[in-house]
Parts: C-alpha cells; sequence; structure tokens
C-alpha cells in the first residue's frame, strides 16, 4: 500500500495542474496551500466558468438540439456541473459568482423542501441530492433550507432505509401520458410508495449528500442508508436508470451517480470502516485498479488526463479516510 500510495502522489505532483495540487496539499499532505489558494482566482479556467455565469445566476450551455420547453431542466443541471468546477477551482460561498449561483439554486426549491424542475415538476432526488451535497461542500451545510432539503428526505424515504425516482415506480403507458409536457405541468408529483425498494442509484447519491454534512453524516439514517449501499455493491440496480452492474466499476470526478469510488467516499466519511466485508471487498477491487503509472483511470467517455487525476485524488482521500495513508 505505501508504494503504491507514493506512486500516486508522485505522479499527480509531476502531472497535476493547480486545482489537483490545490486539493493534493490541502488534503492529502496536509502543508501549507496559501500561495496555490492565491493564485487559483486567476485560474483560467474558474474565470470562464464565471465569465460564462447567466444573468439569473444560473449556467446553461447553448446545443441546437435542445428542446426550449425543458430549459429549466438544462439549467439546473448545467449550474450543477459548473458550481462543482468551481468548487473544484477552489471557490467557496464568499467567492464572486457563488451567491449568485447559490441565489437560482435555492429559487428551484418548492415549499415542500424538494429542489424540482430537473425532471419538470416530478421529484427529482437525484439531483437534489447532488444539490445539497455541494451546496454543503461550499458552507451552506447550516443554512435552513439546506436542512428542508434533508427533512425532505426524511419524510420521504424507502420502508428498507434508502431512496429512489418516485416516477420509475409507474408504468411506462401512464409514464407516457404524464410527460406529454403540457399535461405534466399540471399534475402533481408522482408520491413514493415507501414500500418499494430502493434504488442504489438515488440511495448512493443521497448518502453523498449526508456525507458532506457535518451533523447528516453522524445520524441513524446515514448508517442505515450505507448498510443498504453496501448490500448492492456490484449488483444490477432494481430500476432501469444506470441498472447494469458494470456501473460500479465506472469511476468518475465530480462525483456523479453511484459508483464504487463515490460510495466510499461516503462510507468512510460517515465512520464505516475495512472490517466490514463488502467494504472490504470494494476497496480491495480499487486497489488492484491501480495501472502500473501509479493512477486510477476516469470512466466517462472521452476521458483526458485530467479526468484520471481527479479520480487518483479522489481515490487517496478514501485511502486516508479510512487511515491507510502512508506517505
Amino acid at each position: 500500500m505505501k508504494s503504491n500510495t507514493n506512486k500516486a502522489i508522485e505522479f499527480l505532483l509531476a502531472r497535476g495542474n493547480l486545482p489537483i495540487l490545490y486539493w493534493l496539499k490541502k488534503d492529502i499532505l496536509e502543508v501549507p496551500v496559501d500561495r496555490e489558494s492565491k493564485n487559483l482566482q486567476k485560474f483560467a479556467k474558474r474565470i470562464r466558468i464565471l465569465e460564462s455565469q447567466k444573468p439569473n445566476g444560473g449556467w446553461s450551455k447553448k446545443k441546437e438540439d435542445r428542446d426550449p420547453r425543458w430549459e429549466k431542466t438544462y439549467y439546473i443541471v448545467d449550474t450543477i456541473r459548473s458550481v462543482y468546477q468551481l468548487y473544484s477551482y477552489g471557490c467557496m460561498k464568499e467567492d464572486e459568482g457563488v451567491e449568485k449561483a447559490v441565489d437560482f439554486i435555492f429559487s428551484t426549491q418548492s415549499k415542500e423542501g424538494d429542489f424540482r424542475g430537473a425532471y419538470l415538476n416530478e421529484y427529482a432526488p437525484t439531483y437534489q441530492a447532488l444539490i445539497i451535497e455541494i451546496l454543503c461542500h461550499l458552507g451552506y451545510h447550516g443554512d435552513k433550507r439546506v436542512q428542508a432539503g434533508f427533512k425532505w428526505f426524511m419524510k420521504n424515504k424507502q420502508d428498507d432505509g434508502g431512496w429512489l425516482i418516485p416516477y420509475r415506480t409507474i408504468n411506462k403507458h401512464e409514464l407516457k401520458k404524464r410527460y406529454n409536457y403540457e399535461a405534466q405541468l399540471t399534475l402533481d408529483p408522482v408520491k413514493p410508495d415507501s414500500q418499494m425498494p430502493s434504488s442504489h442509484l438515488v440511495t448512493g447519491m443521497v448518502l453523498r449528500a449526508m456525507a458532506a454534512s457535518p451533523t447528516w453524516k453522524k445520524s441513524k439514517e446515514a448508517r442505515r442508508a450505507g448498510d443498504l449501499l453496501i448490500s448492492r455493491f456490484f449488483k444490477p440496480d432494481l430500476y432501469q436508470d444506470r441498472q447494469q452492474a458494470i456501473y460500479w466499476q465506472e469511476l468518475t470526478y465530480p462525483f456523479w451517480a453511484t459508483d464504487i469510488l463515490s460510495s466510499l467516499d461516503s462510507l468512510s466519511r460517515i465512520g464505516f470502516n475495512l472490517s466490514d466485508d463488502g467494504i472490504k471487498k470494494a476497496f480491495q477491487w480499487l486497489m488492484e485498479n491501480q495501472n502500473g503509472q501509479g493512477y486510477w483511470q476516469s470512466g466517462m467517455k472521452k476521458s483526458g488526463l485530467e479526468d484520471h487525476l481527479w479520480v487518483t485524488l479522489s481515490v487517496l482521500r478514501v485511502i486516508k479516510n479510512f487511515g491507510l495513508l502512508q506517505l
């Protein structure tokens, strides 16, 4: 473990860009990052993202094939991605553009406490989890609106302790009728049926949001969801979204869907350890997938070196969180 870890660190030090070096020094090596933090304010990619921010505080990339009726959906998805990138490039709640972006995100929150619009008027627990996760990373974990989002999750969890996308539980004929765009906007969201089994895709994403919160990561709900997630490792999901078991092995960063790396990251933050057989098996699989050059490869399509660097940094965080980092 020591030689593999050192090889990964050496690779990041040799090939990493400014954000990679910032987080490597901050989270792994635990050395001062004042210079890197200051330089990140002038980092070209960070500046380009902020310059492309729309007047409403969000982001929406122009694509010719986009249906204008789904504009709010595009704004929500693109804004989440942009804000996560800004966080990766050293931005926090005090930085330029972040406050405007957060205001836009909170404008999508319903009176029920959920963040709505990514699936038209349906509940969107996957995107809600992504939103709450990044808001916690940015320092908004104590905000009453973030807590309202967590409380919505607690009120709408499955009996098995996990979560699902409610509209995936109705038959395809009924779903097709609901997704006649104009008709759907007049319908109330499909309510969760608590007796249905949860989706590990959704459960893993909600667990990440809880792991990013100093308070919720200590909750009994997080522990129970963690146990459930471990029991699903390397198995197909029960619902159609990213259903195949192979998706567990598709490592990506920034974290988006549920895979082995994102799951181990959450579990390590919540307080699980390698005494659990399921975690031990998953961790062993992860260690075996380090390549000869010392890094872990991103599973995203058209992945480049930078994607591999971020995934490798994320693996090092997991190793450290489990208390196995040896320098």
